[in-house]
């Protein structure tokens, strides 16, 4: 049983999107026939992780260890070795369990400074994320952690509590973790870190966030199952005809996805990294762009109803009619709320999600809605799963390959090359 449904909008534009050619349709075929043999591929890794649970007991000893010895847990990181771990934990907001968990992505010194200033080392755990194990700014960010825990800790104090993912190869971070003695996690070398959120990367800190890990797979398995099975009917294979053949029409340069949970917010994040740095390559690639409704109501749905017809829009409805409290006048010394009255918050974000689709429809906009029930581990794992699949194919449809980022690595280079000269100037 799927854990979501899909709608596409039959305006005469998605009509014209949806006629695939043939030689396409022999591609996306082609691609579906990869995910389906689980191995012998460069992403088969990040599939299957999801159907293997071997890895748990060590995690779970781990989590339980961080979650009695430490009241705050620092994920140093950045891009896909921080987002998805983020998305998943976001589950967790304004619950009152511990340790809190503070995932640092960026190098801000105000950041680090606010940071030191909150924590007590004594208390602190630090798992640190980077697949090559040689990024710069996650180097950056442990020597700062390790030079703040030597003022207050010795050195076995330290070495418990630090953790360290990376591939089993020679880099810099592993260098620091032998030399320290730190625990050592192996990254999986097949799997690139936007698609390692089914992986340790996503979930130790989501157990140490207390989440249900199984039922976060157990739902990426029930749509990885689905596409299988589906093939090129899937939901994975129909959205991703539709982003393919978008792509290729010169009229959409836009891609936009509409989230109306705050749970989803790191969600929106984790999918504009998968999507720009899959798809942006050799002149392909519509611009990824979260739309966090009903904020994003009042500041982008102008554009996007009266502006350009450039955009493609995937809306995540959640059904969330049953929750939240209810708007009473009696608060407010019975002033007319008008149709506010006796609403709760729930039906008041249902109401906001369907009048931006009618509204976009009705204004001639492509529109594709996805449907969740609940949102909680497993919806979560099946929507993370779906989008996983749907950028692979339409990669594939693109004829790109959506596993590397080579103009990534032109970036790197320029910051290097900015602090040696930094480095001979002083």
């Amino acid at each position: 049983m799927m854990l979501y449904s899909q709608d596409v909008s039959k305006c005469s534009i998605v009509r014209e999107l949806e006629q695939l050619p043939e030689q396409e349709r022999l591609m996306l075929e082609k691609s579906i026939a990869l995910i389906c043999e689980d191995s012998g591929v460069d992403f088969s890794p990040a599939l299957s992780v999801v159907k293997n649970h071997n890895d748990l007991p060590e995690l779970r000893k781990i989590a339980k260890r961080f979650q009695r010895d430490f009241t705050d847990v620092v994920i140093l990181g950045t891009g896909g070795s921080s987002l998805g771990g983020k998305s998943l934990c976001a589950l967790t907001e304004n619950k009152s369990r511990k340790p809190n968990l503070h995932f640092v992505d960026n190098v801000d010194p105000v950041t680090f400074s606010n940071l030191f200033e909150i924590l007590c080392p004594k208390n602190t755990g630090l798992i640190v994320i980077s697949k090559s194990g040689d990024t710069s700014e996650t180097l950056a960010q442990i020597n700062l952690f390790i030079q703040w825990f030597q003022a207050k800790l010795t050195s076995s104090q330290i070495n418990t509590r630090v953790i360290i993912i990376t591939q089993q190869r020679a880099s810099i971070l592993r260098q620091i973790a032998i030399e320290n003695n730190f625990t050592i996690l192996d990254h999986d070398s097949n799997i690139g870190g936007r698609f390692s959120v089914f992986s340790l990367v996503g979930i130790l800190p989501a157990l140490i966030a207390g989440l249900d890990v199984v039922k976060f797979r157990e739902g990426a398995a029930i749509t990885l199952r689905h596409t299988k099975e589906k093939r090129v009917e899937s939901e994975p294979a129909k959205g991703a005809i539709l982003k393919a053949t978008a792509d290729k029409h010169e009229k959409f340069s836009v891609n936009v996805l509409v989230l109306y949970s705050d749970q989803l917010f790191w969600f929106g994040q984790w999918y504009r990294q998968l999507w720009a740095e899959s798809i942006g390559k050799g002149g392909h690639g519509m611009i990824p762009v979260p739309f966090m409704g009903t904020v994003d109501q009042h500041s982008q749905l102008q554009l996007h109803l009266d502006g350009p017809s450039d955009k493609l829009f995937s809306i995540l409805m959640h059904d969330c009619k049953d929750t939240g409290m209810s708007v009473s006048a009696s608060a407010t010394n019975n002033i007319d709320l008008g149709s506010l009255e006796e609403r709760t918050l729930g039906e008041l974000l249902n109401a906001s999600q369907c009048g931006t689709v009618d509204a976009l429809i009705d204004a001639g906009r492509p529109v594709r809605v996805l449907k969740i029930n609940d949102l909680n581990e497993r919806t979560l794992g099946s929507i993370m799963m779906h989008f996983m699949l749907e950028t692979i194919i339409t990669a594939h449809l693109l004829e790109i390959d959506p596993f590397d980022q080579p103009a990534v690595e032109k970036g790197k280079i320029r910051t290097r090359q900015y602090l040696s000269k930094l480095k001979v100037q002083c």
